[in-house]
């Protein structure tokens, strides 16, 4: 038992003696970027209210439990840490978008905007999802009706976006073909769909369209939309979800920087508030040398009394005797000269 608290004393007095030295500020540093690159998966939850105001509460308040008062270096922290949490958070979420090896199937949503009550599309693909440019890419989306049709009575498209940078360039649409050997050729039982396609070296957004050309003005129907295929770089990707994730980062860095601004002001006006009530108790005090002088006694002349009576000391009774004393003006011994 004696050597468990022994070690445990001697962790205390490791971590007292880290503690002040600067690594301890850089070790607080990055753990703290690492929390929060977690916590900003949660944001895109229903939590994204709490997770934006727990941000910037925990880089604040976690030095401040560790006793850091100091406005400028509780200013520069946030600096480190919303840094590595955004480059830490992108390479997370890039390496989760590359990984995947299937496409998530697209679909419309009937009580969407751009959707008709009549059509409806649903496991939209692609394949291969991940793959390089020179592969030939199968898109199939099936097309469901209300009514009884043909095929030729719709035309389905395939929608791709090619993105350069942060702006996203529209490619024309392409027209897709009822697959062969499908099992049905009425839509209201479903119909497949398909195109192929040859792309580039490209970060590429994909979807799905449908319009009714039986009736006029013609319906729409539009599913929603997924990165693929992915055909681009690593690199390529990390720098597209960087420039959305430092953008969404700039939200619990305001934040942060306000409630700071509150601590700031709240402990100055408490500061000026307790100085002026220290000046209005204070009781003022008299300066050397300003007592008043016995009236009709200079000051010089009580100065040289009390010189003269302080010239000499009786050696017999011990009684101050002034210079020109010639004896003891208490016990009368006489002075020798």
């Amino acid at each position: 038992m004696a050597s468990e608290d022994t070690f445990a004393l001697r962790l205390v007095n490791l971590f007292r003696a880290f503690r002040k030295t600067p690594w301890f500020r850089v070790t607080y540093i990055v753990l703290l970027g690492l929390v929060v690159s977690l916590m900003y998966f949660l944001a895109t939850s229903a939590l994204t209210c709490l997770v934006v105001i727990l941000m910037p509460l925990i880089v604040f308040l976690f030095p401040y439990w560790f006793g850091e008062r100091k406005v400028r270096r509780l200013a520069v922290n946030a600096l480190p840490v919303f840094l590595i949490s955004i480059l830490v958070a992108t390479a997370i979420g890039t390496q989760m978008l590359v990984s995947e090896n299937q496409a998530i199937p697209r679909q419309s949503f009937p009580d969407g905007g751009g959707s008709s009550p009549t059509m409806a599309l649903s496991n939209g693909t692609v394949a291969p999802y991940r793959a390089d440019p020179s592969a030939t890419f199968t898109f199939r989306v099936k097309l469901r009706t209300t009514v009884n049709a043909t095929p030729d009575n719709y035309t389905v498209w395939l929608n791709l976006t090619i993105i350069s940078g942060i702006s996203f360039v529209d490619q024309p649409p392409v027209q897709m073909t009822p697959s062969p050997g499908n099992a049905t050729r009425n839509p209201r039982n479903g119909t497949w769909y398909q195109t192929q396609q040859s792309l580039t070296n490209a970060i590429y957004v994909y979807g799905f369209a449908v319009t009714n050309n039986i009736t006029n003005p013609l319906n729409w129907t539009v599913s929603n939309v997924d990165f693929g295929p992915l055909t681009a770089p690593w690199g390529a990707f990390y720098g597209l979800i960087l420039y959305f994730t430092g953008t969404s980062m700039l939200l619990p860095l305001t934040f942060y920087y306000l409630i700071l601004f509150l601590w700031w002001y709240t402990a100055r006006t408490r500061q000026l508030r307790t100085r002026e009530l220290g000046k209005t108790l204070e009781i003022p005090k008299e300066k050397p040398g300003t007592k008043e002088e016995p009236a009709g006694k200079p000051k010089s002349e009580l100065s040289e009394k009390a010189a003269k009576a302080a010239a000499y000391t009786c050696t017999n009774c011990g009684a101050d005797v002034g210079e020109d004393d010639e004896k003891c003006p208490k016990c009368g011994a006489v002075f020798e000269e």
